[in-house]
């Protein structure tokens, strides 16, 4: 089974490390779950233009942790016979750094894509892990044989319908809930 794999919220814990740019640099301190929606704000400024600001340091890409849990199940499930291919919508400038971390991580995810959010229906796989609710409804919208897998944050659920899709989404808090998703598709498909 081919199974799409995000970076930011799924591999790497971006927030983390981005609420660590944003003390050190604005004396602001945050935690992940006042993070509640996927377009959060702190004194006017958005936490994804933040964090495009933060991905454009090639050291800053390299420093980002790697999600609690995500190496074991990644080597699992690649031993599993599965195909594994990173999906992110990281912009192109950023790929040389990203993919050094990937190496560093995750030697064993050697497939890379690059999709815009909202676009990551186009990328050839049967299951989608994603934080983000709209990656996972378009991704499940398109093919009625795909399955989607999101990967949950307190700013994983938007405005979508999500929930119009819920026999072909699994929703997961954390890595060893995402391998055993990966189990129950593998054995319904």
């Amino acid at each position: 089974m081919k199974i799409g794999v995000d970076i930011d919220g799924v591999l790497a814990d971006q927030v983390a490390a981005v609420l660590k740019e944003i003390e050190k640099d604005y004396g602001r301190s945050y935690s992940k779950s006042d993070i509640n929606r996927a377009h959060w704000s702190f004194e006017g400024i958005e936490i994804w233009t933040e964090i495009s600001r933060l991905l454009s340091d090639p050291d800053y890409v390299i420093r980002v942790p790697v999600i609690e849990g995500a190496r074991e199940a990644v080597r699992q499930l690649s031993r599993r016979e599965h195909e594994l291919l990173v999906v992110t919508a990281r912009r192109p400038h950023t790929e040389e750094a990203t993919r050094r971390w990937l190496r560093e991580h995750f030697p064993c995810l050697t497939q890379y894509h690059h999709a815009r959010t909202g676009t990551k229906h186009n990328i050839p796989c049967d299951v989608l892990i994603d934080d983000l609710d709209l990656n996972i409804v378009e991704f499940v919208k398109s093919d009625p044989e795909r399955q989607g897998i999101l990967f949950l944050h307190p700013w994983s659920l938007n405005d979508t319908d999500i929930r119009d899709y819920s026999d072909r989404v699994f929703f997961c808090p954390e890595w060893r809930s995402v391998v055993k998703s990966i189990a129950a598709i593998s054995q319904t498909s």
